[in-house]
């Protein structure tokens, strides 16, 4: 039961912020729709709570309301994004929070899909249902960034990351790891936040990551894994390859090799051939593929060259520096200063957040 001394918009924005937290677990596992969370709330108590299904469907709003054993009648609905108001292949979710008798509907952001902006609030109104916009905003328009750049724009939304010690390198002579086992479990946590993993084979001949989520209970949802290979030098022997039976993996290459092709096919690697572009596979092609397979969040995971390109070319939507507070000196390779000196100069570019992870750090930089 929420505290009756609490004012009424800091009890609003707690239950959102609850809705944040069920939507927080579908993201990255929806497809094409949109990771929502939604809670009831009835004479201040929590009596019922959904995130939006795997692969999109049924909606939070649709699941929350199905328990034929809660008396739903007047009561409180919060949702993280405004209630569906059209047709598609259910209907739509305004039409069950009235025949659920609800009273009252918040929501933290208008839906940028055109089928639904703004046209809930409208319906709920003729309904006799109060409807509150703009709750938590803020945590609306970071959540949902990525939702928003495929409506605006249908663009795909790419984070990526780097993990560097305090002096900025990637790497040393002797350690394998960066970072702490803390930042580790946040990678792992990120991976299942996205859809799909990008890398490139540099990364699979240097570090021969496995590149899944390891984390208990979410093992089941570690994206499908994309390689950039242009003359398909990846190894049969890496981890990437031998587990693709289990994991989707697809290898994006030019150089044809029928030999390697048919051993890749053979372990069910998908293949595809990317047209060269200034001697390079095409990213705009590669961008193309994955947004047509209907892959809207891509986490890559590779080297400080592929991030310089990326950065370069303003592909990048959100970054993550993990930062280690170990000190390389003259044992460190790579140094990522001058990528960071850049980040920084960058307009667009603004520091989001910042998490203590013990002796790590983790920056987050939205580049909008």
């Amino acid at each position: 039961m929420f505290p009756k001394k609490h004012k009424t918009n800091t009890k609003h924005k707690y239950f959102m912020k609850l809705a944040y937290n069920q939507a927080s677990r579908a993201l990255g596992n929806t497809g094409e729709n949109p990771a929502v969370g939604c809670v009831i709330v009835k004479n201040n108590e929590l009596i019922s709570l959904a995130h939006t299904n795997f692969n999109g469907r049924p909606h939070a709003e649709r699941i929350a309301l199905s328990n034929k054993k809660i008396n739903f009648k007047g009561s409180l609905l919060y949702s993280t994004l405004e209630p569906c108001s059209h047709y598609g292949k259910t209907s739509p979710c305004t039409d069950i929070i009235k025949k659920q008798n609800i009273k009252t509907v918040y929501f933290s952001k208008f839906d940028p899909d055109r089928r639904s902006f703004k046209k809930a609030k409208k319906k709920l109104n003729k309904y006799n249902i109060k409807t509150f916009e703009n709750v938590h905003k803020y945590a609306g328009d970071s959540f949902y960034k990525d939702f928003d750049i495929r409506k605006r724009t249908n663009n795909i939304f790419i984070s990526s990351k780097l993990a560097t010690s305090k002096d900025l390198f990637i790497s040393d002579k002797y350690n394998k790891w960066i970072t702490n086992i803390y930042s580790r479990g946040r990678v792992h946590l990120l991976r299942a936040n996205h859809d799909s993993i990008l890398t490139t084979s540099k990364t699979i001949l240097k570090d021969d990551p496995m590149l899944n989520c390891r984390i208990d209970g979410l093992q089941k949802y570690s994206p499908k894994r994309f390689v950039i290979d242009k003359n398909l030098t990846i190894p049969m022997t890496s981890k990437i390859i031998r587990t693709a039976n289990k994991i989707s993996t697809y290898v994006f290459y030019n150089l044809i090799d029928n030999n390697k092709l048919k051993k890749l096919s053979q372990v069910k690697v998908k293949t595809i051939r990317i047209d060269l572009k200034n001697k390079h596979l095409d990213f705009n092609k590669i961008i193309l593929f994955l947004r047509n397979k209907g892959f809207y969040r891509v986490f890559v995971e590779a080297g400080i060259k592929f991030n310089n390109f990326l950065l370069d070319n303003y592909y990048i939507n959100d970054f993550y520096h993990f930062y280690s507070d170990q000190l390389f000196g003259n044992r460190g390779f790579h140094n990522a200063k001058f990528f960071f000196n850049k980040m920084n100069k960058i307009k667009r570019s603004k520091r989001e957040i910042e998490i203590n992870l013990f002796q790590d750090k983790l920056l987050k930089y939205s580049l909008k």
